[in-house]
């Protein structure tokens, strides 16, 4: 069992037999339990009085034991704290004080259950249950404290000094100290041990891996208004490794003036947040001082994110360059789209270069790995083509898709499509770009490239965001305007929007899918009115960056799959250790103090 949270809630990670593997953070979100909120804890917390007070048959000691130390508990997390992490609110704490108030009960009846067997006096049983929530507090505390151990022990000891300052109101020091209150605070120590040595156990293999504590990376991926520091020194030993990519650039051109300018960068768009090369359109665009930069998803995976600012600025200075040694074409191509074993593949000529993309279609998949994408590019330029380009389109999302690894299939039919698609229409084109604020579209918003041809238009279209719902391009085709005749949704695999929901956040998902539909309507049409005569200029340049090995993210994941096994199967054993442990130091202190 992991715990965590986020700024709004507690959280609780479980993971259940047959895991799979996960290829984004994301994707964790799945083993994450929203907490609900605290009102819904009134009805259980008055059932458990009841109860209790039925067990003790006395209400000067349902209120002693059970009523009068959860009161305190929670003014005493409260001040505590609230006073030394302000991301705790008023929910998370009922909620964290609940579940130890559940604790101590479970543990409480238990041993008043097996009172014939273990003849154990009440008070025993009363103070191993008031110490065992110490366990389960520090797990959490730990990941709300990853810099300051000692704190979090001590703060997941507050139910213990609850009762010891209620029993210190109702009874003499000089009676209780010895017998009771030394014994028991010793018994909450011993459980707090016990938490960190599960926890050391457990992330042993992350800690020598990366070099980072998992605490402290939970703290950061689920509290996303830190400064970053912790993210990025840690993926510094994720994606260390240098790797030469190609970064292909597409300069449209009008009347002496940069148009629009495609980037195809085989960088990766993740892993998270504004992390390495996350929001990755922006960067770029930021760097080149421009905003009519459309900057597409390439086949990669989140193994080829890379590990931060020299390499954006690396993959700027690439384009740049690029567009000054560019050779110019006035033609294009029409839009050619087929089908090969269950994927659609699309293809767009600028003169002799050409961009194509490969959509799912009766065969789902989430990234092209980049060796299997660059085999399609090399095929594709040792058969006549001057640049190549080829995408993922990200643009049919379905959850658990695997990577597709292996394009061979498409090379001698996108050969053939190459060859015998002339560029032989004049490039007449137009441009738009268009950004509501809108959950899952990132701040490069929606854009459009409009290509004449004849009596009608092919467009492209896209769309900032971590995939996109078939249901919106759905919407979208049926109410484009009617000059169209061949429309593809595109999206940028943008990381940054899934962090609004600690979940993989497709556009459509999170809001009115006809919201979308509209919003890209509208820039196609801009585009299309924008439509004019253009030059376009395709250049290739080869740079080194720092990415990830092949299998990274895998090797990340499994590492952290390893862990929760390793909790999973220790966890038992650990908590019987500490409650036999516990019980011994007690019943030794109680007796020879």
């Amino acid at each position: 069992m992991l715990i965590a949270k986020n700024r709004n809630n507690l959280y609780v990670i479980f993971q259940f037999p047959g895991v799979q593997k996960e290829k984004t953070l994301a994707g964790l979100s799945r083993y994450i339990k929203k907490s609900p909120k605290w009102y819904y804890f009134l009805i259980p917390i008055i059932a458990i009085f009841l109860i209790d007070g039925i067990i003790l048959r006395n209400l000067d000691a349902l209120s002693f034991m059970s009523i009068l130390p959860f009161i305190f508990f929670l003014l005493l997390d409260a001040l505590t704290i609230k006073l030394t992490n302000k991301k705790f609110n008023n929910n998370r704490i009922m909620y964290l004080d609940f579940i130890s108030l559940t604790l101590v009960t479970l543990f409480f009846w238990i041993g008043v259950l097996l009172y014939p067997v273990i003849r154990m006096p009440l008070y025993y049983i009363l103070a191993l249950a008031i110490a065992f929530p110490a366990f389960l507090r520090f797990l959490v505390l730990y990941i709300y404290y990853p810099s300051n151990i000692y704190l979090a022990a001590t703060l997941s000891m507050n139910y213990t000094f609850s009762y010891i300052i209620i029993a210190l109101i109702f009874y003499d020091i000089s009676k209780i100290a010895i017998k009771f209150i030394i014994p028991l605070i010793a018994a909450t120590v011993i459980y707090v041990l016990f938490s960190y040595i599960f926890l050391v156990f457990t992330t042993i293999g992350f800690t020598r891996k990366y070099k980072s504590r998992p605490s402290e990376l939970i703290d950061f991926f689920l509290n996303r208004d830190n400064d970053g520091a912790i993210g990025e020194k840690f993926f510094t030993h994720v994606y260390n490794k240098k790797r030469q990519i190609p970064v292909i650039t597409t300069n449209i051109r009008k009347e002496n003036r940069d148009l629009v300018t495609l980037v195809f960068p085989y960088v990766h768009p993740g892993p998270f947040g504004n992390l390495c090369t996350s929001n990755l359109p922006v960067k770029i665009s930021s760097e080149m001082g421009r905003d009519n930069i459309m900057v597409f998803h390439t086949a990669t995976t989140n193994s080829n994110n890379c590990s931060g600012k020299n390499d954006i600025k690396n993959i700027a200075e690439s384009v740049k360059d690029s567009i000054k040694k560019m050779k110019y074409s006035d033609t294009v191509s029409d839009f050619v789209k087929f089908n090969v074993d269950g994927y659609d593949v699309s293809l767009q000529k600028f003169g002799n270069s050409g961009i194509s993309a490969v959509i799912p279609f009766k065969k789902q998949f989430d990234d092209i790995s980049i060796d299997a994408g660059l085999k399609v590019v090399a095929a594709l330029k040792k058969n006549g083509a001057e640049n190549f380009a080829l995408l993922d389109a990200q643009n049919s999302f379905t959850r658990d898709a695997k990577e597709l690894d292996n394009c061979d299939m498409i090379i001698n039919p996108l050969i053939e499509k190459f060859k015998a698609t002339g560029s032989t229409y004049p490039a007449i084109i137009g441009y738009a770009r268009n950004y509501e604020k809108i959950d899952g579209l990132a701040s490069m918003g929606v854009q459009v490239l409009a290509i004449k041809i004849n009596d009608y238009y092919n467009v492209i279209v896209l769309t900032d965001s971590n995939n996109i719902g078939r249901e919106v391009i759905k919407m979208a085709r049926s109410g484009v305007d009617k000059r169209v005749k061949n429309m593809d949704i595109y999206t940028t695999d943008n990381h940054v929007v899934n962090v609004s929901e600690l979940d993989i956040n497709p556009l459509g998902m999170h809001c009115e899918p006809q919201v979308v539909a509209d919003l890209i309507n509208r820039t196609v049409l801009q585009a299309i009115e924008d439509a004019s005569p253009a030059t376009a200029g395709t250049y290739t340049e080869n740079i080194t960056v720092t990415m990830g090995e092949e299998n990274a993210f895998h090797n990340l994941m499994e590492i952290v799959i390893a862990s929760l096994r390793k909790a999973k199967y220790s966890i038992a054993f650990i908590l019987l250790i500490s409650i036999l442990v516990s019980s011994f130091s007690f019943r030794y202190m109680v007796l020879h103090l």
